[in-house]
């Protein structure tokens, strides 16, 4: 079903633009329709709850009332590594008595994975956990002696190994593997008519 237009909406809205900042209309006419005047009000309101909301915001902006966020916390330094080292140290030596014990042992000692964080409670549990492990390495007398030492011993111990790479060919074993491959290709590289004169 079409919307029937109806004239002087423009008319309607003077009006009451008019008699909503309590001044006489410019000119006299019929009243606008219930709905326009409805439709104009409601518009009136929420444009004063806009303006109301923006100057408050203004306000308190000003006034340094704000939402509160969080800190962001600075990356910990590296106190924990003395207590870190000592743990991998233990771990190793666990390992190799479980290697030592047999297959059955080397189940029950896999890589301990990090648990999920999924709330702040357990991540301020975390942070308090990871400060004193930080404070403990940079107690530890291998850390003060050498940071950078301390530092590269802890990652060899506890990063897994790179992966083993294929050694490249060498001298004739490569050259002969690269023969064959180009004698192959000229082999089938050829047409049909190619192989019948090649016959005769």
């Amino acid at each position: 079903m079409v919307k029937k237009k109806t004239g002087g909406g423009k008319r309607y809205k003077a009006v009451a633009d008019a008699a909503a900042q309590g001044q006489e209309p410019k000119f006299d006419g019929p009243a606008p329709p219930l709905r326009i005047q409805k439709k104009l009000t409601r518009k009136v309101n929420f444009l004063e709850k806009v303006s109301k909301s923006a100057t408050s915001a203004l306000a308190t902006k000003a006034g340094g009332i704000g939402k509160k966020t969080g800190r962001k916390k600075a990356l910990p330094d590296l106190s924990t590594l003395g207590a870190v080292l000592d743990e991998v140290s233990q771990r190793k030596a666990a390992a190799a008595a479980a290697a030592a014990d047999g297959a059955a042992g080397a189940d029950k000692h896999k890589k301990q994975r990090g648990a999920a964080v999924n709330s702040a409670k357990q991540r301020q549990h975390i942070l308090l956990e990871e400060s004193q492990r930080l404070q403990q390495v940079l107690k530890h007398p291998l850390y003060k002696a050498d940071p950078i030492a301390a530092i590269t011993n802890h990652l060899q111990h506890t990063l897994p190994p790179p992966p083993a790479t294929k050694p490249a060919r060498q001298g004739a074993a490569a050259a002969g593997a690269a023969g064959k491959k180009a004698a192959a290709k000229k082999k089938g590289s050829g047409r049909k008519g190619d192989t019948n004169r090649m016959q005769e």
